[in-house]
């Protein structure tokens, strides 16, 4: 099912999360020309990076325009979304303890990372979004986007500040 476009911006962010997994997982990039690094250190700063600029803004992104719906007009997803939400929770925690991370551990939790992204995503694009784009009307779903494109606004806005800061810095 093509994605409505009112998904697309969350899809897109899918997309580079599913990028930064396969390179977790396989521990190198696949693409010849990828920046990927093969040190497992340089890939925890590279995570906690991309956690940092796109997935803690989408994952509250979710959690404030997508869930709230969801659980309001599809009541039979309830405990699909409740564990997505618990994903969020242990993401954001192993994201976070990645710099506290030993080295010598980094071979075993960046693999396990990367499969806990790559599974929590399919369920979100197979299963949640399927469901929603069967369930919810297109005025319910353009809603959904207009809250999305002003959540993107914004977080666009708070980088752009934050990389005047880094240029005044």
């Amino acid at each position: 099912m093509k994605r409505h476009p009112s998904l697309v911006p969350l899809s897109h962010d899918h997309h580079d999360a599913l990028v930064l997994a396969q390179g977790l997982i396989v521990g190198s990039a696949k693409a010849p020309r990828s920046n990927w690094p093969s040190d497992r250190r340089m890939q925890a700063d590279r995570v906690v990076e991309f956690f940092k600029a796109t997935l803690q803004s989408h994952f509250d992104a979710e959690e404030a325009y997508v869930f709230p719906v969801v659980l309001e007009r599809m009541q039979d997803q309830a405990a699909l979304i409740a564990e997505l939400q618990q994903d969020h929770k242990r993401l954001r925690s192993l994201i976070e303890g990645l710099e506290r991370t030993p080295s010598s551990d980094l071979d075993t939790r960046l693999p396990a990372l990367g499969r806990l992204v790559e599974v929590h995503i399919r369920k979100e694009e197979r299963v949640l979004f399927q469901a929603i784009q069967s369930n919810l009307s297109p005025a319910e779903l353009d809603k959904i986007g207009e809250k999305l494109a002003v959540h993107d606004r914004v977080r666009g806005d708070c980088r752009l500040d934050r990389v005047a800061q880094r240029k005044k810095g």
